[in-house]
């Protein structure tokens, strides 16, 4: 029986060739899936127009050029509060979390409606040596800019989200690429938006294909993290009063 109120979305770039098997799962756990076509080239496109012809429970959103994996969500975001989903699972395309935490994630999300439900990544030994140098520095700066350490993992794709209280940030993000799932942390915290973190596996598919560009994403996410943190410079009155509050 399809929920009613919760929907995954998958954005997908050149990952046409594993999504079908991740939306199967996702399927057979009761949520209607929203695949969103990021530009790939029209050989990929036929693919994702076959995979949602014969899957009635899943919506293709397509267009046509690459947006990056922020833009993606968005328009998969906008397309789920159109057909009247609350809630969107954010899963990425390639098959690396688990899904059989989907059900426990819901249901921490129906815990505590409004919150952030996000993965806390526990990783096996096939996890590459910049992505866990990455997720050190990244957690250095996340602290910083959130003045606070709630934030224990901001890179993983693993994520429920609410849509109503989601949607007005992520129009307003300056970086919908590779640093999304940064910013949106960082600024739904600051809207004091509450956030649960679990523990889910991630496993990292041989020869999985990566769209992360290395000198440009990191060179723009820099440029994300200087006006995040100028930004709690300008927020920090508020963001003082809050840790105030919450410290009792």
């Amino acid at each position: 029986m399809q929920d009613s109120i919760y929907c995954a979305i998958i954005p997908v770039y050149r990952h046409e060739n594993t999504v079908e098997a991740v939306a199967q799962d996702i399927i057979r756990k009761g949520l209607h899936v929203f695949i969103v076509d990021d530009g790939n080239t029209p050989e990929a496109k036929k693919v994702l127009e076959d995979i949602a012809a014969r899957n009635p429970d899943i919506t293709l959103v397509s267009y046509e050029k690459n947006g990056g994996k922020g833009y993606a969500v968005s328009m998969g975001f906008e397309a789920a509060q159109k057909s009247g989903f609350s809630y969107a699972v954010q899963i990425d395309a390639d098959g690396q979390h688990d899904l059989n935490a989907l059900e426990f994630f819901i249901k921490a999300s129906k815990k505590h409606p409004g919150n952030l439900i996000s993965g806390f990544p526990q990783y096996d030994s096939s996890v590459p040596k910049s992505r866990e140098n990455g997720r050190k520095i990244t957690n250095f700066w996340i602290a910083i800019e959130t003045l606070s350490f709630d934030i224990p993992d901001a890179m993983c794709g693993f994520r429920v989200y609410p849509i109503k209280q989601t949607l007005p940030v992520i129009r307003k993000l300056s970086n919908l690429r590779m640093g999304f799932d940064i910013e949106i942390l960082v600024r739904l915290k600051w809207k004091g938006m509450e956030m649960n973190f679990y523990p889910i596996q991630v496993t990292y598919p041989e020869n999985g294909i990566s769209n992360f560009r290395m000198v440009k994403d990191n060179i723009s996410i820099s440029w994300m993290h200087t006006k995040l943190f100028f930004g709690m410079l300008f927020r920090l009155p508020i963001l003082l009063i809050r840790k105030k509050r919450k410290n009792g």
